[in-house]
């Protein structure tokens, strides 16, 4: 009796422990959206600190993330919420054009890219 009650409990304790390995595995996933926003100019240079805008329609107003290229005209971002921005980008060097595109910041823990020129 002592044997199978030790039996019995042995396997609920293995299936207690895989359990929460397997819970607590999942919590630990990257959630967060990683994004790149590439801007060039009209014969495709790489503009340096152009100032790039992400905007997407949420239920409480727009979610906005703000940026600003580096040497190479690439501005990273880290989103928290999943969603498809709208992506403005402006240079003051280039008065009245802008580039515009979309990224799909949908897959968390993927990285999407896009390139906009400036025209």
């Amino acid at each position: 009796m002592k044997t199978i009650i030790f039996k019995i409990s042995t396997v609920l304790g293995i299936i207690v422990l895989l359990t929460v390995m397997f819970v607590s595995s999942s919590c630990n996933k990257d959630k967060t959206c990683h994004g790149k926003v590439t801007v060039v100019d009209t014969v495709g240079n790489p503009v340096s600190s152009a100032s790039v805008k992400l905007s997407a329609p949420s239920v409480n107003g727009d979610v906005v993330y703000d940026g600003i290229t580096d040497g190479s005209g690439q501005a990273s971002f880290d989103v928290k919420l999943p969603a498809i921005f709208d992506v403005v980008a402006k240079k003051a060097t280039y008065p009245g054009m802008a580039g515009v595109g979309v990224i799909r910041l949908d897959e968390p823990g993927k990285d999407a890219e896009v390139t906009v020129k400036i025209q």
